[in-house]
């Protein structure tokens, strides 16, 4: 029988997890084969997560109908602070966008806002002050962009912009971001880390791996031997190692069922014993981008 986690624990993991909803608006996902969730069930995972402490949701205008639907379903909910992410673009462009967001989502202030790809800034940094006046004008508390690489983050912070937060990829093979996120901490800025699950690839069955994924499959068995030998499911053992990384605010987790919801925060039981993993797990980075980066990855068949 797995150990139950205290409240005081739990509590603590959930204020370290934001849910992400990219899966609320898309068929989202390495592993998803049951498609877009139904509305009812997205009331029920959004019931169980407001139940469970969770408190922060992730979105973007990009995800689909995530916006609007979450307009629909907790825009009179006080538990909830939401993040959206917009694209970069002259100022005006980001104005309209912004606005347009907040009549999705019927809130006429949000948590925060990102820009969602960094290239697109640094192409036209004069969308920043679009999201400077949106901040002092009181419609987001937290501004900033959605990282890829360790390079954007240096950039930003040779530039001294006064970005809030940030959110990057973080997991057992994508640790290019581990050096840099103290940084980013020391200066203020909210890190807040996705993909701890490499979109389900990290949890896939080695022996199930699609072609190009095979080389992975003496990386993924290790995976699973260190962690059954440590007595700490593989998901509990994923999500702590991105929402526990020194320098990470919280992890963005995306679930699809309140099943699912409830698995994920079960890890709360074994903290300790995955701090205790940590530099085993550590030790599995990936040293390239090949399988690392799900934009590259071949088209799903």
């Amino acid at each position: 029988m797995s150990p139950a986690a205290s409240p005081t624990a739990t509590r603590a993991l959930t204020q370290r997890l934001a849910l992400g909803t990219a899966q609320f608006g898309l068929a989202y996902g390495l592993n998803n084969r049951a498609g877009q969730p139904s509305t009812s069930a997205v009331a029920e995972m959004l019931t169980a997560a407001q139940t469970a402490g969770l408190t922060l949701l992730d979105t973007a205008a990009a995800y689909g109908d995530s916006e609007a639907r979450l307009g629909e379903l907790v825009s009179d909910s006080p538990t909830f602070s939401l993040i959206t992410k917009l694209p970069a673009g002259p100022p005006a462009q980001v104005t309209r966008d912004l606005a347009a967001s907040l009549a999705r989502l019927r809130r006429p202030q949000l948590y925060g806002v990102l820009f969602h790809a960094f290239g697109p800034l640094q192409a036209e940094p004069a969308a920043w002050q679009a999201l400077q006046a949106a901040r002092a004008a009181g419609q987001v508390a937290r501004i900033g962009v959605s990282l890829y690489h360790p390079h954007e983050a240096n950039w930003l912070l040779a530039q001294g912009w006064d970005v809030d937060l940030v959110q990057v990829p973080y997991n057992v093979l994508d640790q290019r971001f581990a050096a840099v996120l103290p940084h980013l901490a020391a200066r203020g800025v909210e890190v807040h880390v996705r993909s701890a699950f490499l979109q389900g690839l990290l949890l896939r069955e080695p022996a199930t791996l699609p072609a190009f994924f095979q080389p992975l499959a003496p990386k993924l068995h290790l995976l699973r031997n260190l962690t059954e030998e440590a007595g700490v499911p593989l998901p509990a053992a994923l999500l702590l190692f991105a929402a526990y990384a020194p320098g990470v605010a919280r992890a963005v987790i995306g679930v699809d069922s309140v099943a699912n919801l409830h698995e994920n925060l079960t890890a709360a039981a074994y903290l300790a014993a995955a701090e205790s993993l940590r530099p085993a797990l550590a030790a599995l980075a990936e040293p390239t981008d090949t399988f690392i980066l799900p934009y590259a990855w071949p088209p799903r068949p």
